[in-house]
């Protein structure tokens, strides 16, 4: 049987029944074409980005006295799950509005339209804690943006590959978060303890070191799928 399953709420629960998952979509990617006066066809530029897109799933109502239920909890944010691809998370929204006269007037069918973000993560969440030089095999499709949080003191040197993440009088710890972009420890924002880009996995493999007062790192890789 058909199912997916939103902000941790299975369908199945709510009495719906799912004919057919949506189909996998690939995202798009941001690209803008233009013409140059004088030279021939068209020039493309990106920016590498992609876009987000549109999942609709069409469910039917087994359980009339959860309609209420069901209208409440197809709103907002939350992780996405289709039983078509149970090994993905997607980050999603839901972008239409479903009514209770609605289901009643279209014998008892409803469509959830899903604002879909273009990743999809794996279900299953690393959380690796190393205490030395380590390597780490991106088995994603497009790069990550992992959240690594540091424990030492003093000053301290990130090495991600290639790239240089320099720490300063750190008293602790502190938490990268590649993909918002933010340095912190708790709730106290540690921006201006970092110099340097925001660190990111590459397909393959990655190699992970550091200099300084460091007595474990941690690391979130979040692997992705385009």
């Amino acid at each position: 049987m058909n199912y997916c399953i939103f902000k941790d709420i299975n369908s199945r629960e709510l009495g719906l029944y799912m004919e057919r998952c949506p189909e996998k979509v690939s995202p798009k990617r941001r690209d803008e074409t233009f013409t140059v006066t004088g030279r021939h066809g068209n020039l493309t530029t990106t920016d590498g980005a992609f876009d987000s897109y549109i999942r609709s799933a069409e469910f039917i109502v087994t359980d009339m006295n959860k309609v209420d239920e069901i209208c409440a909890h197809f709103k907002g944010s939350g992780w996405l799950i289709f039983s078509s691809e149970p090994e993905r998370k997607y980050k999603a929204r839901v972008s239409n509005q479903i009514e209770f006269s609605y289901i009643i007037q279209h014998l008892k069918r409803f469509s959830v339209e899903f604002e879909v973000q273009p990743f999809g993560y794996d279900i299953f969440e690393q959380k690796l804690v190393k205490t030395a030089l380590f390597s780490l095999f991106n088995i994603g499709t497009f790069e990550s943006e992992p959240i690594i949080t540091i424990f030492g003191t003093g000053n301290i040197i990130l090495y991600v590959n290639n790239q240089n993440i320099s720490l300063k009088e750190i008293t602790g710890e502190i938490t990268l978060d590649s993909e918002a972009m933010n340095a912190y420890y708790g709730t106290t924002s540690l921006n201006n303890k970092m110099s340097g880009e925001f660190p990111k996995f590459d397909v393959g493999e990655n190699l992970i070191n550091w200099t300084g007062n460091v007595t474990k790192v941690e690391v979130k890789p979040n692997w992705r799928w385009l």
